[in-house]
């Protein structure tokens, strides 16, 4: 008998706060425990409490523990100030190489530094306990690999390395990969990434081409949507509701400014009282500090539902995704907010600015089909935005079978995707020498408190 798998689970969300990564994480979960009982799941998280709310029964690793790990800075405080990015860059190259190669020694030297600041290690000592000891990682689904991912691109590639370097299998699900420019991100994903076992894409027209030029093999690249289809599908209503559902985000790479906010707005509320219909919030993100949606979608109700609280108390994925159950047409600036109306059969217009925000809207429509209507924010919004809503209205009934079937299909593959990772990380040393699996070049090192 095979002993119990233990798998550590890099979410896109380590606050809870965003209830689309909230959605792939139990979804991860589920079939996780689904296809191998007693597994044990231990999760990377800054809030333990919010994270078992969410996601009962897994194990809380310190996401502060890793972010101290892999922090270059951590040895040399404020001597990286009086460096330029030359000489940083070799000392930090070299410095990721130490961690790879003697982690052992690496460790006993931050400690010490911790130690003469006064500052706990104990947060360290839990994640590299929960590295040493895994059987595999799963990055569950995100759009951290990108330009607009900044530092969690690097976390994310530098876990992804130092469990490779212990020769365990790293997939990566329900991932939305790209754009990236930078070439010092690419240069890393083009180091780390061909070594993982699987990824599954959420869509194929950027993240495909752009993992098979970093030298990814086709073999480990498959297509499956997004993981968060599968509940809002099987929530979906027997038919259409006769409401509009909002999302709306003020953020670096969606809506930037009021004026887009007012734009929205006149629109919205024309629409809405030609229809005489109301207005669902669909908030995604409720960050306090930084994106908080129902603070801004409460902005665009101004003058159309004054009550309404932005849908301040919709903060579970079952709550959003019931709510756009609710609705005929969604009008959104938020990728989940436009899954969890697609898989339940409704259109959805996806409003954008950014290359990453549109290149993720594009990739869905790949996906659903003409029920997603990509909307630039930075054209003629108000006049192309009126034709996408009078056009999703009237078309809604007659595209819904379309979209579920699509959602069927794409849940279909995301299962498949589940059912190989699996395999992988159940696979003995001598199955995973079939090339399956890349052993790894370290044995696991013992380490000291």
């Amino acid at each position: 008998m095979r002993p119990t798998l233990r798998l550590l689970l890099d979410p896109g969300t380590y606050t809870c706060t965003n209830m689309g990564d909230v959605a792939m994480l139990q979804v991860a979960i589920a079939r996780l425990r689904e296809r191998s009982p007693g597994v044990r799941l231990q999760v990377f998280t800054d809030d333990a409490v919010a994270l078992q709310r969410h996601c009962p029964g897994v194990e809380p690793v310190s996401h502060a523990g890793r972010l101290t790990w892999f922090d270059d800075q951590q040895l040399w405080g404020r001597i990286r100030g009086w460096m330029s990015n030359r000489p940083w860059g070799a000392i930090a190259d070299a410095q990721r190489r130490w961690r790879l190669r003697r982690p052992e020694l690496y460790q006993r030297a931050l400690s010490f530094k911790l130690a003469l600041h006064r500052r706990s290690y104990t947060q360290v000592d839990a994640f590299l306990a929960a590295l040493w000891a895994c059987d595999g990682l799963v990055a569950v689904g995100q759009g951290t690999l990108a330009d607009a991912g900044e530092g969690h691109a690097a976390q994310l590639l530098a876990t992804v390395e130092t469990v490779l370097r212990l020769g365990k299998p790293v997939v990566l699900m329900g991932q939305g990969i790209g754009p990236i420019g930078d070439p010092a991100l690419l240069a890393r994903a083009r180091d780390v990434l061909p070594g993982v076992s699987l990824v599954a894409l959420r869509e194929s027209r950027l993240g495909h081409p752009l993992l098979t030029g970093l030298g990814v093999p086709e073999s480990r690249i498959v297509i499956t949507g997004d993981d968060a289809i599968e509940p809002a599908l099987r929530a979906a209503p027997e038919g259409l509701g006769q409401e509009v559902g909002l999302h709306l985000r003020v953020a670096a790479h969606a809506v930037r400014d009021t004026k887009m906010v007012e734009q929205v707005r006149e629109v919205l509320q024309g629409f809405v009282r030609r229809q005489e219909v109301g207005v669902v919030p669909l908030p995604i993100s409720h960050h306090r500090v930084g994106s908080y949606d129902p603070g801004t979608i409460r902005q665009v109700l101004a003058g159309i539902d004054d009550t309404s609280d932005g849908g301040t108390h919709t903060d579970t994925p079952a709550a959003v995704i019931q709510a756009a159950g609710r609705c005929r047409t969604v009008v959104t600036g938020a990728y989940h907010a436009a899954v969890f109306a697609l898989a339940q059969g409704v259109p959805t217009i996806c409003l954008g600015r950014s290359e990453y925000y549109l290149a993720k809207f594009h990739g869905l429509r790949d996906q659903f089909g003409a029920g997603c209507t990509p909307v630039r924010l930075d054209t003629a919004l108000k006049s192309e935005l009126t034709l996408a809503l009078e056009a999703a209205w009237s078309g809604a009934e007659s595209g819904r079978s379309a979209l579920l079937r699509s959602a069927e299909r794409q849940v279909a593959l995301s299962c498949q995707a589940y059912d190989r990772a699996i395999r992988l990380f159940e696979a003995t040393p001598e199955e995973a020498s079939t090339g399956e699996i890349v052993p790894g070049a370290l044995r696991q090192p013992e380490l000291s408190s």
